[in-house]
């Protein structure tokens, strides 16, 4: 149980990059039931073959001095969950044999993320969404899209209803090539495991007729897709139903369809179209 991390020296990204599955998978939890759904979505979708980091944060919204007493009383209380949690997790799960570590932070999500990144090989963090579903909790100032837009860690975020059935068929969006391989590293990662089809999609909203063959990334097993379309995220989410995707994937920062796929236009029909988990990459 971690009130504190300690800065030890990190893992080399040689020594990340090596391995072909997911080894270190932080669960983001504030205990509610769509945190639950998210830690069973992970151990249905990884098993027992990682490393799970259950992580809760807690701060007193006020640096006021009178709140010292209560931030210590937050913490007592974080790490009372954060056991029960992992009661639950592993009585949940009791034929695996779950490796979990527990860590009461004190800070936001986002400081939580960054202090045990210090110290941890994260290579995954898969949280839930609440108060609205799909791309609606991405879109209005969530906790995850918090932590999506202000991490180093690639980010599956898990709508409430969601159950994982595999990862069959991915959909990366994108019109943007990457700074490098080791963005897209969590795609070729989930397709190694899953033997998933992947298809790079583009959405040609002007009608230019796009030479989608010179994206970035070149992956392997992928194929690439134009879409025309008035409305980039219709358009996107649209084609994900009609060939039952299982996971949405994009590249949050400083992408162009990222930032039309989340513009907050987006009309509530929309919102409530989009059941499917989002992967959101590190753009480095």
């Amino acid at each position: 149980m971690e009130n504190q991390v300690i800065s030890r020296k990190k893992p080399s990204r040689t020594q990340i990059m090596q391995t072909n599955n997911f080894k270190s998978i932080a669960l983001l939890t504030d205990f509610s039931e769509a945190a639950k759904n998210s830690i069973r979505y992970a151990v249905d979708a990884f098993g027992d073959e990682v490393q799970y980091h259950l992580v809760n944060s807690f701060y007193a919204r006020s640096s006021s001095a009178t709140l010292i007493d209560l931030n210590d009383v937050l913490a007592k209380e974080s790490e009372a969950e954060l056991t029960k949690e992992k009661k639950w997790m592993t009585e949940t799960f009791s034929k695996l044999n779950l490796k979990v570590k527990t860590h009461s932070i004190f800070g936001s999500p986002v400081d939580a993320v960054k202090k045990l990144k210090r110290v941890e090989a994260l290579e995954l963090i898969i949280m839930g969404t609440k108060g609205a579903t799909g791309l609606a909790a991405v879109l209005f100032g969530s906790v995850a899209a918090h932590v999506i837009r202000n991490t180093i860690v690639p980010v599956i975020s898990v709508p409430p209803l969601s159950k994982f059935s595999g990862f069959t068929h991915m959909v990366f969006a994108t019109d943007s090539k990457v700074s490098s391989i080791h963005s897209v590293e969590p795609i070729q990662k989930i397709q190694d495991k899953f033997n998933s089809k992947l298809d790079i999609v583009t959405v040609d909203v002007a009608n230019e007729g796009k030479d989608i063959v010179h994206l970035e990334p070149n992956l392997l097993k992928a194929k690439h897709v134009c879409l025309e379309g008035k409305q980039v995220a219709e358009t996107v989410v649209d084609y994900c139903h009609e060939i039952g995707a299982d996971l949405l994937v994009v590249l949050p920062k400083h992408t162009g369809i990222f930032n039309r796929l989340f513009h907050q236009s987006i009309s509530k029909e929309l919102v409530q179209k989009a059941q499917l988990p989002i992967l959101s990459l590190e753009n480095d």
